[in-house]
């Protein structure tokens, strides 16, 4: 997540500059089409354009929309897994012995360990593949992509990390054993009712934000929606310019200055409007997927380890884990 105050002009151009240079190809074949002999005066009629322009700004609307929703609904469930964290060490280092606590919170840590692995697995229609993506990510760096779940579990979980690595789903298995654990400790009368109702509803809700995580990491955004619009974006900017260039020419019959440059503004002109277009897309594109680790996603590795800091400091620990800076104004 960027967490500057606001991008740099040169930082955005560079990222969707592919866009720029496609404009400005498209609209030098315009020019030259127009301008031709055999096919002097080629163009596309405006109305065309403008009808196009009108419905690709509804569909592309409709899709940020809609991304801008996904995307609130991730930070809405680690929001709601850094309460229900707080909650549940309270109550572990309130009603229970030391070791039986600490033992719980550092489960608890491997849950959310697990769980930020399975988010971070790169699937088929995520962004992260693609070029102007690969390049900007030189800016920073994922946690999950320096390391791997086996050796960050191993240090919380101690003799447990083995079966928990062997099972497909680390994070549901774990908060199995929680749930086992929790069921012990009351059969064994060594947590209060009460205590118990309200560890087995801190537990259901981890389990609650789990599937909302796993929803939007499982299920793109629809992609017929998804692909019609950037389809109609594209040939949206590719007839733009055969659209616009008749209105430049006319202007060079005004004589001057403009009898010269007229027509060339086209070039200009087409590319900023093209860019705004595609741009717009692009953006929408890459803030899809909420946890794939782009640069505008939820800061997953950020929100665990302030938890993870949070949690050992409450059980009295001195030496901490270091937070999770920003890089380049981007925090992961």
């Amino acid at each position: 997540m960027y967490v500057g105050r606001s991008y740099k002009l040169i930082d955005f151009a560079l990222w969707s500059r592919r866009s720029v240079i496609y404009m400005v190809v498209v609209s030098g074949l315009a020019v030259a089409a127009y301008r031709l002999p055999g096919i002097a005066g080629f163009s596309v009629p405006w109305s065309v354009v403008l009808v196009l322009g009108t419905t690709v700004s509804l569909v592309a609307g409709f899709k940020n929309s809609q991304v801008f929703t996904r995307s609130g609904e991730a930070l809405q469930a680690f929001t709601q897994i850094t309460a229900s964290s707080r909650v549940w060490s309270n109550f572990c280092r309130d009603f229970l012995d030391a070791p039986t606590a600490k033992q719980l919170i550092y489960r608890h840590i491997a849950w959310m360990t697990a769980l930020r692995f399975s988010l971070r697995r790169p699937m088929p229609w995520e962004s992260m593949g693609k070029a102007a993506n690969i390049e900007y990510m030189r800016r920073y760096r994922i946690r999950e992509d320096k390391g791997s779940i086996a050796e960050e579990l191993r240090p919380l979980l101690a003799e447990q990390a083995d079966k928990v690595l062997k099972s497909s789903q680390p994070a549901l298995a774990l908060l199995e054993m929680q749930s086992v654990q929790v069921n012990a400790l009351f059969k064994d009368a060594k947590l209060p009712p009460q205590i118990y109702v309200e560890l087995t509803k801190l537990i259901r809700d981890l389990h609650d934000q789990q599937a909302r995580c796993d929803r939007i990491k499982n299920n793109p955004y629809p992609r017929q929606y998804a692909i019609v619009s950037s389809m109609f974006v594209m040939i949206f900017c590719t007839l733009l310019p055969f659209g616009v260039v008749p209105v430049f020419a006319e202007m060079g019959k005004l004589g001057g200055v403009l009898s010269t440059v007229g027509i060339w503004l086209t070039i200009p002109f087409s590319t900023l409007l093209g860019w705004a277009y595609m741009s717009l897309d692009q953006v929408g594109e890459s803030s899809a997927n909420p946890f794939e680790g782009n640069a505008n996603d939820v800061p997953i590795s950020q929100i665990c380890r302030d938890i993870e800091i949070e949690l050992r400091a409450g059980l009295g620990e001195v030496y901490l884990p270091k937070p999770l800076l920003p890089v380049n104004d981007i925090a992961t």
